[in-house]
């Protein structure tokens, strides 16, 4: 018998979107699915056309819940998933028709723990084939150097194996709630791997969490959720002094505060063009600090990093103000 996968999908006001979202799952070319539909108590008519598929599709399984956010109705899902194979789909977006078949038989060939595709825009062309895309088996070592650079954590693009994440949980309030569950789960698996062909449609949302204005919640969020991927990373370096190991940690560790400088520089940029969120410093002094903490030597640095190591934080602040006045003049767009 093909193992079952359980296709978890979150749903909140997104009647325009979500009929093209449940298509592509029950159209699969894959067919033993178990699609989980839950309704976080949506304001619009979501768990009608939820119900309405119920009646259709003898696959669909949907909960109704009083609203408890993204996390709280992925963990509904997964409190009640049997399959032997766990996915996530985001009820904005979409997939590749031949997504799960693909993941399947890689997964089960390699004997995989994780296997992950690539991800595209909705309204980006695709530059490649499926014929020509290559699978990539990785250690976990090797995917940890790999999401780190890509920053890709999104939980929609990976297909696990279910005995690994089974005891796990997304975390709630949390903006960054993929990030935490990608790496409390990335040491507990083997092998790995990675597809890069993007199967999986992602949907600009204007009124997404990553679109809406720069909050104190949102940077208090990702900087907790960044400062967690450097523990959990460093805790999974091995401090063994063969040569060979030696040369793998300081790529590694390399790779990793390269990410956490990246995070850091969006913040510190962010929260000088909208100072009146830091009007008494206090965050900017803690994110130049963590700064200084992390910084290494390298001729890839930009120049705003290098700035903002060597400059007081009153003056990188002019100096955001003076490039948030061009960007206005000129009506161009400033970093997002």
């Amino acid at each position: 018998m093909e193992p079952k996968i359980s296709i978890i999908v979150p749903i909140y006001n997104v009647e325009n979107y979500l009929v093209k979202c449940i298509d592509s799952i029950i159209n699969q070319s894959y067919k033993n699915l178990e699609i989980i539909l839950v309704d976080d108590e949506s304001p619009d008519n979501c768990g009608k056309i939820c119900d309405d598929y119920k009646l259709k599709d003898d696959r669909i399984v949907v909960i109704h819940q009083k609203n408890k956010g993204l996390s709280g109705a992925r963990n509904s899902g997964l409190n009640i998933a049997t399959g032997d194979y766990i996915a996530f789909v985001d009820s904005d977006d979409w997939v590749d028709l031949n997504m799960y078949d693909t993941m399947i038989k890689i997964a089960k060939k390699y004997q995989l723990d994780m296997i992950e595709c690539g991800i595209t825009e909705s309204d980006i062309e695709k530059n490649n084939t499926v014929e020509h895309a290559k699978i990539k088996i990785e250690n976990t070592w090797q995917t940890l150097k790999r999401v780190l650079k890509t920053s890709q954590f999104s939980a929609c693009t990976k297909l696990f194996k279910k005995s690994i994440i089974d005891d796990s949980r997304f975390l709630l309030n949390k903006t960054s709630e993929d990030i935490y569950f990608l790496f409390e789960n990335i040491s507990k698996m083997n092998k790995l791997g990675y597809f890069d062909y993007p199967f999986y449609y992602y949907r600009p949302n204007p009124e997404g969490i990553t679109k809406s204005p720069y909050n104190l919640k949102r940077f208090n969020d990702s900087i907790t959720a960044c400062l967690f991927v450097k523990e959990k990373v460093m805790s999974l370096i091995s401090y063994e002094k063969d040569l060979s190991q030696v040369e793998k940690n300081r790529e590694l560790t390399t790779i990793l505060s390269s990410f956490v400088l990246k995070e850091l520089m969006y913040h510190y940029k962010m929260l000088n063009y909208y100072p009146k969120l830091d009007q008494n410093y206090i965050h900017r002094k803690r994110l130049k600090k963590l700064i200084n903490e992390n910084y290494f030597k390298s001729k890839t640095h930009s120049s705003n990093l290098k700035l903002a190591k060597s400059l007081p934080i009153v003056s990188f602040e002019i100096i955001i103000k003076l490039n948030k006045l061009k960007h206005r003049i000129f009506r161009t767009k400033h970093f997002s």
